[in-house]
C-alpha cells in the first residue's frame, strides 16, 4: 500500500515548490499567483490520495476526483500567463474556469459507463497537454511577459511539465485498468511508485530552483555613464517593440518592457532619455506612430482601425501625438503622402 510518508511528504514538497515559484519576483504577480495556486491544489490532491489509500478514508473522494480537472488548466494558464497580454489572459482565465467548472459537474453525472470519471480526467489532461505542446512549439520567444534571458529556462520547464502530464496520463490509465480488473492492491502499489517518482522529480525542481539565480543583469553595466551601452539597450528595445510587435499592446508599461529586456526600469528610462531625449512612453508612442504613418501612406484603412491596431487606446491621444510628431493631422498626412506617391509613380512611368 502507499506509505504515509510518501504521500504527505509529496504534499509538503508541492507546497515548497509553490512558495519557491511565488518568490521569483522576476515574474508578473499574476503568474506567481497561478503557480502558487497550482502547487497548492497539487498538494491537496496528494494529501487526499494519501488519506484514501493509506487510511481507506473515502470521505473526501468526490473532491479528490474533481481536483485533477483544475490542475491541468492551471498548468496551462501558469505558463500561458508569460506569453499573452493581461487582457488576453483575463479572457482565458474566465473561459478555462468555466470549462473546469463544467467538467467538475460532469464528473457527478449518473453515466452508466465504467471508467467514465477516468475518461473525463484523461480528456482534460490530453487537451491541455496538446495546448502546452503548441505553446512550447512556438519557441522560447513566446514568453513575451518575462525577461529575454529566461526564455530558455522557461522552455525547458514547459517541456518538463508536458512530460509530467503525459506520464500522469499513462499512470492514471494503468491505475484505471487495475481497478477495472478488481486489483486494488496492485493499483495502490502503482500509485506508490508514481508518488515516489513525482517526489523525486519535485525535489529535483526545488534544488534547481533554489540554486537558480538570474544571470548577470545588464543593469550591472553603467548605462548612464556609457553612451554606447545606452544606445545598445535602446536599439534592443526598439527591435523588441517593432520586430515582435510588442508596441502594439495597448497595456504595455515601463515595468513590462523593462522586465522583458531584463533590466531595471530606472536603467531603461535613463538610457532612453540619454539617447533620445524623451521618456519611455514617448519612445513607445513614436514607434506606434511610425507604424501608423506607414499604413496611412499605402492604405485606405480607416484611421480609427489603424490607431487601435498600432496600440493606442483613444482617438484623442492618437491625434494629439500624431500632430506633435508629424506636424499635421492623420487625414492630411495621408492625402499628401498618397499624392506624392502617385506623382512619383507617374514620373517614373
Amino acid at each position: 500500500m502507499i506509505s504515509i510518508p510518501i504521500s504527505f511528504l509529496l504534499a509538503s514538497v508541492f507546497l515548497g515548490l509553490g512558495v519557491l515559484t511565488f518568490s521569483w519576483r522576476v515574474f508578473p504577480t499574476l503568474t506567481r499567483c497561478l503557480f502558487l495556486a497550482l502547487f497548492c491544489v497539487m498538494s491537496l490532491e496528494a494529501v487526499l490520495v494519501g488519506l484514501r489509500f493509506a487510511f481507506a478514508n473515502y470521505t473526501f473522494l468526490p473532491l479528490q476526483r474533481v481536483l485533477p480537472v483544475w490542475i491541468a488548466p492551471l498548468v496551462f494558464l501558469s505558463f500561458a500567463s508569460l506569453a499573452v497580454s493581461q487582457a488576453t489572459l483575463g479572457k482565458w482565465l474566465l473561459v478555462n474556469g468555466v470549462i473546469s467548472a463544467g467538467l467538475s459537474v460532469a464528473l457527478f453525472l449518473p453515466v452508466p459507463f465504467v471508467g467514465y470519471i477516468d475518461a473525463v480526467i484523461a480528456l482534460s489532461f490530453t487537451v491541455y497537454a496538446v495546448a502546452l505542446i503548441r505553446l512550447w512549439s512556438q519557441g522560447r520567444d513566446v514568453f513575451t511577459q518575462s525577461p529575454i534571458e529566461l526564455g530558455a529556462l522557461l522552455s525547458k520547464l514547459l517541456l518538463a511539465a508536458i512530460a509530467v502530464m503525459i506520464a500522469t496520463l499513462i499512470i492514471d490509465g494503468l491505475v484505471a485498468i487495475l481497478f477495472a480488473q478488481n486489483r486494488p492492491d496492485a493499483a495502490a502499489i502503482a500509485i506508490s511508485f508514481a508518488s515516489l517518482f513525482f517526489l523525486i522529480a519535485s525535489v529535483a525542481l526545488i534544488a534547481v530552483g533554489a540554486k537558480w539565480k538570474p544571470g548577470r543583469s545588464r543593469s550591472d553595466d553603467p548605462y548612464v555613464a556609457d553612451e554606447a551601452k545606452s544606445r545598445a539597450l535602446v536599439d534592443e528595445a526598439r527591435g523588441l517593440l517593432k520586430g515582435r510587435g510588442f508596441a502594439k499592446d495597448p497595456q504595455l508599461s515601463l515595468t513590462r518592457l523593462a522586465r522583458r529586456l531584463g533590466v531595471p526600469e530606472r536603467d531603461l528610462s535613463q538610457a532612453v532619455n540619454r539617447t533620445l531625449g524623451m521618456n519611455v512612453s514617448q519612445f513607445v508612442n513614436s514607434i506606434r506612430l511610425e507604424e501608423a504613418a506607414d499604413r496611412l501612406k499605402v492604405s485606405d484603412e480607416p484611421v480609427s482601425s489603424i490607431l487601435e491596431e498600432v496600440g493606442f487606446l483613444t482617438r484623442s491621444n492618437f491625434y494629439r501625438e500624431f500632430q506633435n510628431q508629424y506636424g499635421e493631422a492623420p487625414g492630411t498626412f495621408r492625402k499628401k503622402a498618397q499624392s506624392e506617391l502617385s506623382r512619383s509613380a507617374r514620373s517614373s512611368s
